[in-house]
């Protein structure tokens, strides 16, 4: 099952470079690093600590979306990420009970100039995954909001945006998993986002057990 190990809150910087806090990823789980920002980039993020290897899942104009599995416990490392323009904000989602060799189902990425939006991001591939979103605001309206789990961010130069993650894996396979983007005030907006949906690991076989079949009384089971 998809769960959150303790993350970084959203890091906003004016600079070319954003670092996040410190925090502690555990073995096993999967870094999400998302990367928000006008930005026309693909640089890859770095990290402190045991270097990971980021694959770029999401690149567009406003938001760009990067995993790396991490398989050991690290402790107090951040995540740098760079951007061409001197403005933007990074999220880091620390995802457990990931399948860390495809770790990525469906994308969906696209922009509207709709205040308070509900964007359709894309439909979930199989039961028990997780639905990731980055949304950038270029009109500068105020501090968004959001009706999913999301955190706000501002930057001084006046580009605003939303780090979002959905409150609970998404049941059955086959739904539509949706976004609520919503900019301060009713003015037209600018929101250009992208989202990707985190797969669930397999579970492990079971193990079949082996009774005495000499005697009629005993037989395999399977538990």
């Amino acid at each position: 099952m998809i769960g959150f190990a303790s993350s970084p809150n959203v890091a906003v910087s004016d600079t070319s470079t954003v670092e996040t806090a410190l925090f502690s990823p555990p073995a096993g789980s999967l870094l999400v690093a998302v990367l928000m920002c006008f930005d026309t980039g693909s640089r890859p993020p770095t990290n402190t600590g045991t270097a990971l290897t980021w694959t770029p899942r999401m690149l567009t104009s406003g938001v760009r979306i990067y995993t790396a599995p991490n398989n050991t416990d690290q402790t107090n490392i951040k995540v740098s990420a760079p951007f061409d323009t001197e403005q933007g904000a990074v999220k880091v989602h620390v995802a457990t009970g990931v399948d860390l060799t495809v770790p990525v189902g469906a994308t969906g990425s696209g922009s509207t100039a709709t205040n308070n939006a509900t964007i359709t991001a894309y439909t979930s591939t199989v039961d028990g995954s997780r639905g990731i979103c980055g949304a950038v605001e270029e009109n500068a309206l105020g501090t968004p909001s959001s009706t999913d789990q999301a955190e706000p961010w501002s930057v001084n130069l006046g580009l605003k945006g939303l780090s979002l993650l959905k409150a609970t894996n998404t049941t059955p396979v086959g739904s539509t998993v949706t976004f609520n983007l919503d900019a301060a005030g009713s003015s037209p907006a600018s929101w250009e986002w992208a989202a990707l949906e985190l797969l669930p690991s397999l579970s492990p076989s079971r193990p079949i057990r082996l009774m005495n079949v000499g005697q009629a009384v005993k037989r395999g089971t399977i538990w």
